[in-house]
This record gives C-alpha cells, sequence and structure tokens, in this order.
C-alpha cells in the first residue's frame, strides 16, 4: 500500500475515532443538562443519548482498530494479512502499542458496561472514569507520548475530553436531543445549559490547545506562515483554528443574540446549532490531520 493512501486511512480512521469519542462525551454529558425536566420531551431525549453512546463508541472502536491495523501495515510494510498477525507483537514490544491497547480495552468495557445497565440507571461516574482513561491513554499512543510520560500526555488527554464536553454536547444537541419539537420550557433550560457548558469547555480547549501547539510549533510562530506548494503542519493548524473561530462564533451568536428570546426562538437556536456541529466536524478531521502528522518541533 503506498506511503500517502495509509496515510490518508490512518488520518480517515483518527477523524472517525475523535468524532465518535467527542460524541460518547456528549452523550453522557447531555442527560445531565436535561435532568430537573418537568416534561416526557426531556426523559424521552435522555434516553436517547444512550442509543447515541452506544452508536458513537462502536464508531471510536472500530476506528481505534482500523488504525492499529494501519499502523501495523505501515510498521512492517508488509502485506495486510501479514501486517494483521503483526499486532499483537507491536502491542507486546512498543509504548504506544501498549497504551493504544488501554484504550481499546477502556472503550470496549465502557460500551459493555452501558449495554449492561440498558434498563437501568447508567453508572455514569464510572462510564466517566473509563472516558478519562480512553483519552489518556490515546493520548499516550500519539505523539504525546513519543518521549514518555510528560505534561503533554495530560494536557491532550484534557483538550481531548473538554474537546468532547463541547463538539460532543453540540453533536447530541443537534443529532438527537433538538430535533423534531422540544417542549418549551424544559427545551429553553437545558439550551442555556448547554450553552454555560460549551463555554465552559471552550475555556478548556483554548487553554491547553494553546499550550499543546506552541510545543508542536517548537515555539516559534514562523511554521505557521504558507508555504507554497505544501499542505503543512502550520497551515492546517492555521485552518483548524479558523474553523474553531467559526465555531465560536456560531455559539456566541447563539448565546448573545438568540438565547434571550427564549423559548420562542429554540427553533433558530437548532438551526445554529446544527451548522456549528458541521463545522466541528471539519475542525476534528484538521485535527486528526495535525495528529497524524509531524509537528516542527519533532
Amino acid at each position: 500500500m503506498e506511503d500517502a493512501t495509509l496515510a490518508a486511512l490512518r488520518t480517515a480512521s483518527s477523524a472517525m475515532f475523535d468524532i465518535g469519542f467527542a460524541a460518547m462525551v456528549g452523550a453522557l454529558a447531555t442527560p445531565v443538562l436535561l435532568q430537573d425536566g418537568s416534561s416526557d420531551w426531556s426523559a424521552r431525549r435522555a434516553r436517547r443519548c444512550r442509543g447515541l453512546f452506544a452508536g458513537a463508541g462502536f464508531v471510536a472502536l472500530a476506528a481505534s482498530l482500523a488504525w492499529m491495523a494501519l499502523q501495523a501495515i505501515a510498521l512492517t510494510e508488509l502485506p495486510p494479512v501479514a501486517a494483521l498477525a503483526a499486532v499483537g507483537g507491536i502491542v507486546a514490544d512498543t509504548a504506544f502499542g501498549r497504551a493504544w491497547a488501554v484504550a481499546t480495552l477502556a472503550l470496549l468495557a465502557a460500551l459493555a458496561l452501558a449495554g449492561a445497565f440498558r434498563y437501568r440507571r447508567l453508572p455514569r461516574q464510572t462510564l466517566a472514569l473509563m472516558l478519562v482513561t480512553v483519552a489518556v491513554a490515546h493520548a499516550s499512543a500519539g505523539h504525546a507520548g513519543a518521549n514518555g510520560f510528560g505534561w503533554l500526555v495530560p494536557a491532550v488527554a484534557v483538550h481531548e475530553l473538554a474537546t468532547g464536553l463541547w463538539a460532543g454536547g453540540v453533536f447530541a444537541a443537534a443529532w438527537t436531543v433538538l430535533r423534531g419539537a422540544p417542549d418549551a420550557l424544559d427545551g429553553a433550560r437545558y439550551a442555556t445549559r448547554l450553552s454555560t457548558l460549551a463555554t465552559a469547555a471552550l475555556a478548556g480547549v483554548a487553554l491547553t490547545g494553546a499550550a499543546i501547539a506552541w510545543h508542536g510549533l517548537g515555539g516559534s510562530l514562523a511554521p505557521l506562515a504558507p508555504v507554497a506548494g505544501a499542505l503543512s503542519w502550520g497551515v492546517m493548524l492555521d485552518a483548524k483554528l479558523a474553523l474553531v473561530a467559526l465555531a465560536v462564533a456560531l455559539g456566541g451568536f447563539n448565546r448573545l443574540a438568540v438565547m434571550p428570546s427564549l423559548p420562542e426562538s429554540l427553533p433558530r437556536f437548532a438551526r445554529v446549532l446544527r451548522v456549528e456541529a458541521v463545522v466541528l466536524l471539519a475542525a476534528l478531521v484538521a485535527a486528526a490531520w495535525l495528529a497524524n502528522g509531524e509537528p516542527p518541533a519533532v
């Protein structure tokens, strides 16, 4: 398989993992935003988040398995079937392989636990701990863990979790909660809580993202300059930052221009949120490209 094809497939699998993981975090957090609702609408939407959690989890799990298979092909330079047979050795002999295994097993455990509690109240704290484990192990399997467990690993893990609360919360709202006709009072309460959560998560995304980007750029802004005929790491970082800025602007518009007239403006709030969800999807794809590329400082 050609290097360019492998790189594209690794980026695609990473993007699907990031999107699935973010949706899992959002699906787990959303019922908390819906609690205290007095309508059947709130209860039904909270139950639907279970389906989103499971579906997103299977997407993330499949993407994780695909990513390791592609890594095995790239590392061994063997045909796909022979390379897959070497995955066990990669897990046993490499730090990133062991970190990948921990992340994948934690993800599988979270799905199994959620399935076991299908008809009962979900153990949210235990599931949240499992998602934290996935985030830390996933960060350790990437560039952040290349030189061992330093400050960059928890920074990337917090960045992934904060992104999940923001982007995943938006995904859950756009795909599950605000589809159809929401209850006016409960919908307005939910929209207010979602905006507050997204604002807090955005602060975490910005702080950790700035530290991670500065490290990746080697403490210099020079790599951000466009390079003729090349899609450099710095240029893709520019694109990601532009997408994040657009998503922030959409969220700010909802908070400042739409929310004051809730609940009457709930349909408009939902429309803007769906656009924000698409922008955040694109930002996560850009982030996956960055994660599979070579930062200037590496």
